[in-house]
């Protein structure tokens, strides 16, 4: 099994979620329920993760490819924390307060970790991936990374306002949703498409990216709310 920076990913992205919930409940920004909300959603990520994992090794993601004609991996994910939310008063109230109480530069320079898109970049230059995915959504995403450092120093700076970070996280999701999903016929039916569904590159849908996009969702949500006047300022 070859090394790849995805292994490194997948343990920042929990890392840090658990860092986040760990310093809201410290410093009272949520309760214990709250917090304990929170560490269920992790725990069940975390699951997800390990039954990706197996599914990788053994190469079923692949198989699966033919029956399930889209990145369903993602959808996963995705589909704990609209369920959590719908279900679990106290994981609304924790993720709320979590994107008003959380730095919002920590947020950001999180974002920075998306610059290892260049990787896959780098493989399709190189003729190892043949799929033009890695240009069309890698090349976005490893400049939005790199935007995330600079927005990062000047947010430190107070440079930028909140509607700039709301609008600047809702194209940090969208550079990777637009493309995935509006092409998913093109991408499902263009021949080299089937190294997404690869151990390790599978770890990249079905839990680092959209760990990057639930986040760019919290952080738009936190300046949306400031914006509205619904909390006081925490930069």
């Amino acid at each position: 099994m070859k090394f790849s920076v995805l292994y490194i990913s997948v343990i920042v992205v929990f890392a840090f979620c658990i860092f986040i919930n760990r310093k809201a409940k410290n410093n009272q920004s949520i309760s214990k329920a709250e917090a304990r909300s929170v560490d269920v959603l992790l725990l069940l990520f975390f699951v997800w993760t390990l039954i990706a994992i197996m599914l990788g090794i053994k190469g079923s993601h692949v198989l699966l490819m033919e029956h399930i004609p889209l990145l369903w991996q993602a959808c996963v994910p995705v589909a704990i924390v609209f369920i959590g939310l719908l279900l679990s008063r106290n994981l609304r109230s924790a993720l709320s307060s979590i994107a008003s109480g959380t730095p919002w530069h920590w947020l950001v320079f999180f974002q920075a970790l998306r610059i290892g898109a260049i990787g896959g970049v780098m493989k399709g230059l190189r003729g190892e991936v043949k799929s033009g995915f890695v240009f069309w959504v890698g090349i976005p995403d490893f400049f939005f990374g790199v935007s995330a450092l600079i927005v990062g120093w000047l947010l430190l700076r107070k440079v930028v306002g909140n509607s700039f970070l709301m609008v600047w996280n809702l194209i940090g999701a969208a550079i990777i949703l637009l493309p995935t999903f509006l092409f998913m016929n093109y991408w499902m039916n263009e021949p080299g498409f089937t190294f997404i569904f690869e151990f390790p590159m599978v770890l990249a849908p079905s839990i680092v990216v959209p760990a990057f996009i639930l986040l760019n969702f919290l952080l738009a949500w936190g300046t949306f709310k400031l914006a509205r006047g619904l909390q006081g300022s925490n930069i």
